[in-house]
């Protein structure tokens, strides 16, 4: 089964144009959509990997960040943020599951990582892909993350986030969490370093318009 997790961590109500925005990506992806939220969330946790204490006190968009680096190492498949897409995943799932890669993505487009150093043109955007499960990547970058969370654990508590897109500096917030620490300043970095096991050619999200 060709699956792919989309997550909905917020406790505000989804809104009518994200929800179809999931209802395109049934029809375009032709693959199983996994809609995650807080009623069905512990099914997919595994005992002998709980959440990080430091989940709950995450923003709703860190919590994504954290739970799309969680499900590709442990479930492995598909993530894709709650956008719409261009084509078809069937053939994307078919391309790397008989390769040796370890994950397929869209082409980053120049600027759009957070660490500039790298070239943009090995890279893999974030916004979805269909990850390998327990391949040296997903373990590193889950790795990474968790290290992260460690070291910020006891900032978290005292400054907890208090809206969806809370990061630090933002408005004066002093989440300890700045915007992309969580997700593209570890992924990016990992994706270049194995860029002999990644394939760029999965279908682009629609960036636009989809709030």
């Amino acid at each position: 089964m060709n699956n792919i997790f989309c997550f909905w961590t917020d406790d505000n109500i989804i809104s009518e144009n994200r929800l179809n925005n999931i209802k395109q990506l049934k029809e375009i992806t032709e693959c199983n959509i996994i809609f995650v939220d807080k009623k069905n969330l512990n099914n997919y946790i595994l005992d002998k990997h709980p959440l990080h204490p430091a989940y709950k006190y995450l923003s709703a968009v860190h919590k994504s960040d954290y739970l799309r680096t969680y499900f590709m190492n442990f479930h492995g498949g598909g993530y894709c943020d709650i956008k719409k897409t261009t084509g078809s995943w069937k053939k994307s799932f078919e391309i790397l599951y008989k390769s040796d890669a370890w994950i397929i993505g869209y082409k980053e487009i120049q600027g759009g990582s957070p660490v500039r150093s790298l070239n943009h043109n090995y890279l893999v955007g974030n916004g979805s892909y269909i990850c390998k499960k327990n391949t040296k990547l997903t373990n590193e970058w889950y790795d990474n993350m968790i290290l992260l969370l460690d070291k910020k654990l006891e900032d978290l508590k005292k400054n907890p986030s208090n809206n969806p897109r809370d990061s630090f500096g933002n408005n004066g917030s002093k989440y300890p969490i700045l915007w992309a620490e969580m997700l593209g300043c570890i992924f990016h970095p990992l994706i270049f370093k194995y860029k002999d096991n990644v394939i760029n050619t999965l279908p682009k999200p629609i960036l636009n318009n989809y709030k």
